[in-house]
């Protein structure tokens, strides 16, 4: 038990690194944005007045979902029900990437690569799946 708790700490520290590392770019270095969009989302970005006023609260969400994930981390068993919040934003992000890119017209998704987002979307997938199973496993 005490190894799946340690399984699941490191995935939870992976993701809270990787969405304050995001947040801190949306915040103080916008101009990587665009280059990160295209590189972690899949999209070109046109960087304009509103798309910079869009990122802050984006980039303060992330901030804030990884802060929440990294004190998930520190101890998994004292904040159990935070694992199950961050599996709800998890599967959350999943359904939101398949109903993006099944639903949404031509001329928005002419630039995404689907076997790119197919991949992604298996890989946040695969990774809640993982955290789930780690969680369910752990001490209580």
């Amino acid at each position: 038990m005490a190894s799946q708790n340690k399984w699941l700490s490191y995935l939870l520290w992976f993701g809270a690194v990787y969405h304050i590392l995001l947040g801190l770019v949306g915040i103080f270095a916008k101009g990587l944005v665009a280059s990160l969009a295209k590189n972690f989302y899949n999209f070109n970005l046109t960087l304009d007045p509103q798309t910079y006023w869009i990122i802050n609260p984006l980039a303060a969400y992330m901030l804030i979902f990884g802060v929440f994930m990294a004190v998930t981390a520190t101890s998994t068993t004292k904040y159990k029900s935070f694992v199950n919040v961050i599996l709800a934003l998890l599967v959350l992000r999943v359904i939101q990437r398949v109903f993006f890119i099944t639903t949404s017209p031509a001329d928005l998704i002419n630039n995404v690569n689907p076997i790119k987002e197919w991949m992604d979307i298996g890989l946040v997938t695969a990774y809640a799946i993982i955290v789930f199973v780690l969680s369910r496993k752990s001490k209580n």
